[in-house]
């Protein structure tokens, strides 16, 4: 997706440290993979048509249901930041969506 640099490394901040020291240990880990499990399920629950992808429509859809809801302008600015031509994010883009939103909230 468009969701970052190709080939950069995922940033899911902000992660709670429990000690500073930057490296994922296993209270982190646990954290982060339920938080990817969380937005899974959201994801799958509004890839309606089970293509991959989401649509502008179901992205909404989808950020309500993670507690998001966001003016039009704010949604349309997410669009085009993380969507592909075709209006559409696969689960990438869609995790880094919603990263970007907690980092804003």
């Amino acid at each position: 997706g468009s969701g970052g640099t190709p080939g950069a490394p995922l940033s899911l901040t902000p992660l709670p440290q429990k000690d500073g020291n930057g490296k994922l240990g296993l209270v982190e880990f646990n954290i982060l993979w339920n938080r990817i499990r969380n937005y899974l399920s959201i994801f799958r629950k509004f890839d309606l048509d089970k293509s991959g992808s989401i649509s502008a429509y179901e992205l909404r859809l989808a950020l309500e249901a993670a507690g998001y809801r966001l003016n039009k302008r704010l949604h349309e600015l997410l669009i085009t930041r993380y969507a592909e031509p075709d209006l559409a994010l696969d689960f990438d883009s869609f995790v880094c969506c919603l990263v970007r939103l907690e980092t804003m909230f």
